[in-house]
C-alpha cells in the first residue's frame, strides 16, 4: 500500500501578507493543511481512497492518495 502526498505552495496563503516567501507562513500553511488532513484520516480512509488538499484561502493546492 502506498500514500501519495503533493502540495504545490506557490499561491499567497504561503507567503506573508507583503508578499514575502518566509518559512514561517510556509510552514504554518502546510502544518493547517495536514492538520485537516491528519482529521480526514482519523475519521477513516480506506484502500483507493484519496482527497483533494485546500490553502486557507479556499483554493486546490494539491492532493492525497491511497493506493494498494
Amino acid at each position: 500500500m502506498t500514500f501519495t502526498l503533493t502540495i504545490k505552495c506557490d499561491n499567497a496563503a504561503f507567503h506573508e501578507d507583503d508578499g514575502e516567501a518566509t518559512s514561517g507562513a510556509l510552514g504554518a500553511e502546510i502544518a493547517r493543511i495536514l492538520r485537516t488532513l491528519g482529521g480526514r484520516l482519523e475519521q477513516g480512509a480506506d484502500a483507493e481512497d484519496s482527497g483533494y488538499l485546500f490553502d486557507g484561502n479556499g483554493n486546490k493546492v494539491g492532493g492525497w492518495r491511497i493506493q494498494l
